[in-house]
């Protein structure tokens, strides 16, 4: 295996320094375009979890060791005496970084796990701290902090792309659902529909996303029952192949409930029924085959799921059933290559919808993404990446909601729209 073949870092850390290292692996895609495996991201279900490390610390060309107040142990201490391994007996170029995260006490080096004491340590002040991150960079590739600067230069310009001469984006597809007023389940606001609206003008906007507009379907509420979005779903897969962009988007109910000794997930679809969820709603395995069969060789998919009717009011649980989606269900969704799932909120959160907001939290960020009010890369295409870093630093800030990602392959930051005017 050759050095382009390996990922570049695998990431290390205990949950105390989960948040850091989550916005950390934002700032390594976005703004250094390098490969790394994060476990919240990219871990498989289904799958034994030391497994997976070890293959991934193996497909590594470094590891990052993330140091905080806590003791280094349980899983991570099993990660980093596997990097160990793998630098003492099998690989003598592989990087072992220790990164003492911010408010986090330099420990002495008597204090640290003897096999990590002989590497220099990379500290940081604060969670912007370009010093420190660059002096992670030139671990991470084994090179001195002066390069590194030329080494991103290239990468980002390797990755640039030229626009279709067009104008638009020929191989852009999408179906934007939106189910506000169930007839049996506790309506959302109307705020849900008009992300859906909002979204699919902006899709198929000439001057923004460029998508043809006969390519952009869109479901709303009594549109949205379980057979039409199985059938939209289906002429989906019929119309793309592997070189088309697929952007699927579901705003309304998710849920959970007890079946059988097991707990199944439900996307709630307009015409759905509490009392009969396995025969009128859509089961998370059923929503997972459907997206398989997508032929499309990049495929997004965006939940804005568990809405909350205003500030400080969410609203209350369903009868019979729990709201929400599991992490575990959307990492199955995004199962397979060129397969990412961003979701509006962890699974014990709500998607927030906020007075004076035209849309909910969530899509508000993600239009404004949409619209290149991001970070870029400069190219006129805006990217999974650039999107998802926008919304998770942006959304955090007005409430307490945190938006996710799940992919399984690291080749996942591929361009989804046009960005060319960023009104």
């Amino acid at each position: 295996m050759s050095d382009q073949d390996l990922q570049h870092v695998f990431l290390s850390y205990s949950e105390e320094n989960l948040e850091f290292v989550d916005a950390l692996a934002r700032r390594l895609k976005n703004d250094a375009r390098l490969s790394f495996w994060f476990a919240p991201w990219h871990s498989v279900p289904g799958v034994p979890v030391q497994e997976q490390m070890e293959e991934a610390l193996w497909q590594a060309q470094a590891c990052a060791v993330f140091v905080g107040t806590g003791e280094i142990e349980g899983w991570q201490g099993e990660q980093m005496r596997v990097a160990i391994q793998t630098r003492v007996e099998d690989e003598p170029g592989y990087r072992i970084i220790p990164v003492l995260t911010p408010g986090a006490t330099r420990p002495s080096r008597r204090s640290l796990p003897s096999l990590l004491r002989r590497y220099e340590m990379v500290e940081f002040q604060g969670p912007d701290d370009d010093q420190a991150f660059n002096r992670l960079l030139a671990g991470i590739l084994g090179i001195p902090p002066i390069q590194v600067e030329g080494y991103v230069e290239v990468r980002v310009s390797q990755e640039k792309m030229s626009l279709p001469p067009s104008g638009v984006l020929k191989q852009g597809h999408a179906l934007v659902i939106g189910v506000a007023n169930y007839p049996k389940v506790r309506p959302l606001p109307e705020t849900v529909l008009d992300d859906a609206r909002d979204l699919g003008a902006l899709l198929t906007d000439p001057a923004i996303c460029g998508y043809p507009p006969a390519q952009v379907d869109q479901l709303l509420d009594v549109e949205a029952t379980s057979d039409s979005i199985r059938a939209a779903l289906a002429d989906l897969a019929a119309r793309t192949g592997p070189d088309d962009t697929a952007l699927v988007f579901f705003s309304g109910h998710g849920a959970h409930a007890p079946s059988g000794g097991d707990t199944r997930q439900y996307i709630l679809p307009y015409d759905c029924d509490l009392a009969d969820l396995s025969h009128t709603a859509i089961r998370g395995d059923e929503m997972t085959r459907m997206l398989r069969e997508i032929g499309a060789g990049r495929l997004l998919v965006l939940f804005d799921s568990c809405h909350s009717g205003g500030a400080g009011d969410p609203k209350g649980l369903l009868p019979q059933v729990r709201l929400g989606l599991s992490e575990e269900y959307y990492q199955g969704l995004a199962q397979g290559k060129g397969r990412v799932v961003i979701a509006s909120s962890r699974p014990d959160e709500v998607s927030w919808a906020l007075p004076g907001m035209n849309n909910s939290l969530f899509t508000h960020y993600l239009l404004e993404a949409l619209r290149g009010q991001c970070k870029m890369l400069g190219d006129g295409y805006v990217r999974v990446f650039d999107i998802f870093r926008h919304v998770a630093d942006q959304v955090p800030a007005k409430a307490d909601q945190h938006p996710i990602f799940k992919a399984t392959a690291m080749d996942v930051d591929f361009p989804v729209a046009l960005a060319r005017r960023g009104r």
